[in-house]
């Protein structure tokens, strides 16, 4: 993986620092320097089942609060919109699932999968590393992107235009899951104190061409975050 050194201008962020968590369940940090992570392989596609600090967005909008929109294990190649555990393989525990969406003109054009990430550490922090892959099943014959976006009131968010993921436009006749592997180091425009929030957002929509639609979503996503500044320890 690259890692790339992002600084986000304060006079680019023109909102509050609130720290208010707003979605009642977060991804707790609670030591730094040390890796905290999320490989979603306890994930069944089910609302019971979104790890803790997790949400999906079918429309961009209104988080799913109910079973609706939530549609199991599959191993890609399906046709009903909605959020899924993607299948993507085996790992060294037997199993590879990522957090992930058929996107339908009714689903997820726009929508969003988002974490909030709670600072339990007893210190403020000024720089972040992650790292995470998009996992993506390029079958039809349409684009989708795949934005990350950050925030520190979870209302207000910056795109990382360095972070962005597109799906070709011409799928493969022989589909599989692909990996794109991200990885980066965030100055923090402000430093997030102890038990304040970090909001990440990884925003999708349609990008190009037209029928169906490929499948993709998110897995292995990692942060760490730094106590002393310009220290930087990878997270590969």
């Amino acid at each position: 993986m690259e890692e790339r050194n992002l600084r986000l201008v304060s006079s680019v962020l023109c909102f509050v620092l609130s720290g208010i968590c707003l979605y009642g369940s977060e991804f707790v940090v609670t030591k730094f320097n040390v890796v905290f992570q999320e490989d979603f392989n306890s994930f069944r596609g089910t609302l019971g089942t979104m790890p803790a600090g997790w949400v999906v967005s079918t429309n961009g909008s209104t988080i799913l609060t109910t079973t609706n929109d939530f549609r199991g294990v599959d191993p890609g190649g399906v046709i009903p919109g909605g959020c899924y555990a993607w299948n993507v393989g085996t790992n060294a525990q037997g199993i590879d699932y990522a957090l992930g969406v058929q996107p339908t003109a009714d689903s997820f054009t726009p929508g969003f999968f988002m974490v909030v990430v709670s600072n339990a550490t007893k210190a403020a922090i000024k720089e972040i590393s992650l790292s995470y892959e998009v996992v993506c099943f390029n079958n039809a014959d349409r684009s989708s992107s795949l934005d990350l976006e950050m925030s520190l009131d979870g209302i207000s968010f910056v795109k990382i235009n360095e972070l962005a993921f597109l799906s070709p436009q011409t799928h493969s006749s022989n589909a599989v899951w692909d990996r794109s592997a991200y990885s980066c180091k965030m100055v923090l425009p402000r430093a997030l104190k102890n038990e304040q929030c970090l909001w990440l957002r990884w925003y999708g929509d349609d990008s190009g061409g037209s029928g169906s639609r490929d499948e993709y979503g998110i897995d292995n996503f990692k942060i760490l975050f730094h106590c002393i500044s310009g220290t930087l320890l990878s997270i590969h």
